[in-house]
């Protein structure tokens, strides 16, 4: 059976939701420890403002489309201008400008014109800043300076590893390519060598004595590597090494190419 998999929309709106919905819960619990009634309880604005609040990422759980994304990263953006609005100099408006700059990346809401919606994005933060500041009496332009610091630190961060990530893919991808080629390069040598039935050139490759000792046992036996050890009076970890030479030698990754490669080189 297929397992089913949901997307990054899905697991975002499933995390709002489930949050949502336990904040209501909380909330509802705590009015009613308060001497609340029932009715009273649901029949407060707030409640209704959160619950349909997360009604549209209820929906998304269940319908994938781009405008239900750009209401996720919205919605981010509106929670982190509500919390800089009420304190501007504590983490969590920041956090959630953080967590809209990642949900816009993955979503590719930065790819066209990036560096201007970047600058705009940053300036809508500290604008948002800058405003909480002056609602709160304590001036501007330094006000908050800590946090957005801060939180400028932590987006660079991001970047750097995002960025050497990105490259290694790229390596991986490299390494991947000519590992196809390796193995083509690979069955053509071995039809050539199940036609002939002549041994494999080890010295080509510059295989050493202990190498094709290795391999010979390997060959012959179908030894794993602790029946290798124990047949060359070897430590197990060094019948590992000498086997990922071999592989690196040859151009493959597994044992079994090698028994394919070589089952000619000994009788």
């Amino acid at each position: 059976m297929k397992k089913f998999r949901l997307t990054v929309q899905q697991r975002i709106g499933t995390m709002i939701c489930v949050i949502g919905l336990a904040t209501v819960f909380i909330n509802g619990i705590q009015y009613y420890m308060e001497g609340e009634t029932f009715i009273q309880i649901i029949s407060y604005i707030s409640i209704w403002v959160l619950f349909l609040t997360i009604l549209p990422f209820m929906v998304s759980i269940f319908i994938e489309n781009n405008f239900l994304k750009f209401l996720q990263f919205s919605f981010f953006i509106f929670t982190g201008v509500i919390n800089i609005m009420d304190s501007y100099d504590d983490v969590y408006g920041p956090g959630m400008f953080f967590a809209a700059w990642l949900l816009g990346r993955h979503y590719g809401f930065f790819e066209r014109r990036s560096k201007l919606k970047y600058t705009l994005f940053i300036f809508f933060l500290i604008a948002s800043t800058q405003v909480s500041a002056i609602i709160h009496d304590r001036g501007a332009f330094t006000a908050g300076k800590g946090i957005l610091l801060y939180t400028i630190f932590i987006v660079l961060l991001v970047i750097i590893l995002w960025k050497d990530m990105i490259s290694q893919q790229k390596l991986l991808k490299l390494e991947n390519s000519s590992l196809i080629v390796n193995y083509k390069r690979i069955q053509d040598q071995l039809k050539e060598l199940e036609e002939e039935q002549k041994p494999y050139n080890l010295k080509a490759i510059r295989i050493t004595p202990s190498e094709e000792r290795v391999i010979k046992i390997l060959t012959i036996y179908k030894a794993s590597n602790k029946e290798i050890a124990e047949r060359l009076n070897l430590a197990e970890s060094t019948v590992k090494l000498h086997l990922y030479n071999i592989f690196n030698k040859i151009g493959v990754d597994n044992r079994f190419a090698i028994i394919d490669l070589c089952k000619y080189n000994y009788s």
